[in-house]
């Protein structure tokens, strides 16, 4: 392979980076967030790559003979490479307005001196166009040759690569201050870029000065692709297009890939060799592409293993009332974004906003941290987040409306049960308070009692089992009040137990139900013992009765409104891990035993 096809190669993935570049900047302008200045460098360095090209494929063997029109192209491709060149040198001051003052006060007078230098070098440029276009039409004029104004050119962009790279090595401190790694990854970037640009020129130039370099048509290619790390390097360290890292990571893989076909083809160029070559590049193109991110970008992870990550933490949000909350902490430390929230509209300063379907919500993404731009990566996870937030949103809205109509399915339990008590308790006292006022008052006493725990508990969820037992101690004392001599009962449970967690009145239906279908249908009554008791991994409750048993027919076995309710109200709020068993004994009467699941029982 000769030294032309590498420069055509070569020329040709250059003019196709800073294309793809210039058209990234014209996104942003057309967003109304960056000047003019972008594009126009983009344009020059792809004019000035294209030129080259152009140039190189007309002087290629193939086109050599009896091909006049070639000449036109030939002259036309080094009138436009040449023209841009010259005309480097004053863009380049104009760029100079873009680069932040470095930390130093010798880098911020050596940028305002490259700033300055825009109002000398526009007569200097303008003759210098003219110049290069008298020479390539062929008219040269006589005072200034077109060789003298492209050294003069070259060693003023030499002059700017040297202040770039002071520029931007005094910017040092400041990018490691951010702790942004890719503020810091940026800036070794520009170095490196900056570096190259300056010795590339150096090695180009020492002809000049007189110097032996050997290969000095392969530096001066180097230094004509030198717009490629440069520019490439300074928009991510000063303009973070949205899509750069997907610039970054194709272009970079691609160039690879490109170099690692040309350097295959000068082996050899027989069609399975061709083919093979082709393959196995195809195959490296994946993990080639995650190398780069890894290595350029910083990205340790691909982007389908982070928004999995996101999702995984997303779904393990279990209330409604933290969702927004804990959503924008998750995203914000994941988007490195200085705030991120969930609203109804959108809301002033936010960069970027995306819809959650289904809810009426918008994800609402503010900016990002030291002044940066959201990468084409992290709007990709916002877009997947607002979607995984839609699913999770909507099942999370539908357990809430599950766990209100339980909490009404409760209330309304206890307001059918109350008036039934209340009822019968007023019997009670409308007969005792002649007969026996003391007694009429304890029970009155009581009943505020059980009112009061009623109402307490329908603000909460759980109660200590002591605080269980208490509420049936008060209700089996108006109880034994109406049946008199003919109820008894008595308590057995562990006092260690005590202090577990139950679901508010979830035992006074069984003891209810016992009175009413198992002690009251009896002549003589019955007697009733509640005893409870810890198991290895569960919690044993036993109400019995030596009432009616359900064999007489005068109970119902298991299927009545308060047993009924009981049961829902177990799946409700232990699924399948809690059980209601009604069973007769023996001896005569009923057990109705609840097993309840330990865990849920923590001391507190």
């Amino acid at each position: 392979m000769t030294f032309r096809d590498i420069a055509l190669i070569c020329f040709a993935a250059a003019s196709v980076i800073h294309g793809a570049q210039t058209v990234l900047a014209a996104m942003l302008v057309r967003m109304h967030r960056k000047n003019m200045t972008e594009i126009v460098g983009g344009i020059a360095a792809f004019l000035w790559q294209f030129g080259s090209f152009v140039f190189v494929l007309a002087l290629m063997p193939a086109f050599d003979g009896p091909r006049p029109g070639w000449q036109t192209v030939l002259r036309a491709g080094n009138l436009l490479r040449e023209s841009i060149l010259v005309s480097f040198p004053l863009l380049f001051s104009y760029l100079c307005l873009q680069i932040p003052p470095g930390d130093t006060s010798a880098s911020r007078l050596l940028l305002k001196l490259a700033q300055s230098m825009r109002y000398l070098l526009l007569p200097p440029t303008a003759v210098a166009l003219v110049t290069v276009m008298a020479a390539n039409i062929g008219l040269p004029l006589p005072f200034l040759s077109e060789d003298l104004v492209i050294q003069i050119t070259l060693h003023v962009m030499l002059f700017y690569f040297l202040i770039f790279t002071f520029a931007t090595l005094s910017r040092r401190g400041s990018a490691r201050s951010s702790g942004v790694a890719a503020l810091v990854r940026a800036h070794k970037a520009t170095v490196v870029a900056s570096l190259v640009a300056v010795i590339a020129f150096v090695l180009m130039l020492s002809p000049y000065w007189r110097l032996p370099t050997p290969f000095v048509q392969y530096f001066g290619l180097a230094a004509m692709l030198t717009s490629v790390p440069f520019t490439i390097s300074g928009a991510y360290s000063f303009y973070q297009y949205p899509f750069m890292d997907a610039f970054i990571r194709e272009v970079l893989s691609g160039v690879i890939l490109l170099a690692a076909f040309v350097a295959a083809l000068s082996a050899s160029r027989s069609a399975l060799w061709i083919t093979l070559c082709g393959v196995v590049l195809a195959y490296l193109k994946a993990p080639l592409t995650r190398w780069v991110e890894r290595t350029f970008l910083g990205y340790e992870e691909s982007v389908e293993d982070q928004e999995e990550r996101i999702g995984t933490a997303i779904r393990a949000l279990t209330q409604l009332d933290e969702f927004s909350a804990r959503v924008s902490e998750i995203l914000s430390k994941e988007l490195e974004a200085e705030w991120i929230e969930i609203g109804l509209k959108p809301r002033p300063g936010a960069v970027n906003e995306f819809p959650i379907p289904g809810s009426g919500l918008l994800l609402l993404l503010g900016p990002r941290a030291s002044g940066r731009q959201f990468m084409s990566r992290q709007l990709r996870i916002a877009r997947t987040a607002a979607l995984q937030l839609a699913a999770h949103h909507h099942q999370l809205h539908q357990q809430k409306l599950q766990e209100l109509r339980a909490r009404a399915e409760i209330r309304a339990l206890r307001a059918q049960i109350n008036p039934h008590f209340l009822f019968n308790t007023l019997n009670v006292l409308a007969n005792l308070i002649h007969s026996n006022p003391e007694k009429a008052e304890r029970v009155t006493e009581g009943l505020a009692e059980i009112f009061r725990y009623a109402l307490e508990s329908t603000r909460v969820e759980w109660v200590t089992l002591n605080d269980e037992l208490e509420f049936l101690q008060s209700y089996l004392a108006i109880e034994k009040a109406r049946f008199e001599e003919r109820l008894s009962y008595s308590f057995d449970v562990d006092a260690h137990t005590r202090s577990l967690k139950i679901p508010p009145m979830i035992l006074q239906p069984l003891v209810e139900n016992a009175i009413k279908h198992g002690i009251a249908p009896e002549v003589n009554g019955g007697s009733m013992k509640i005893s409870g008791r810890a198991m290895s991994d569960s919690f044993l409750i036993a109400i019995e009765d030596t009432g009616a048993g359900r064999r007489n027919g005068s109970r119902h076995p298991g299927t009545g409104i308060g047993l009924k309710n009981v049961r829902e109200r177990l799946l409700q709020v232990y699924g399948d891990a809690a059980m209601l068993k009604l069973e007769d004994i023996d001896s005569g009467g009923t057990r109705a035993t609840l097993t309840l699941p330990q865990p849920v029982g923590v001391h507190s």
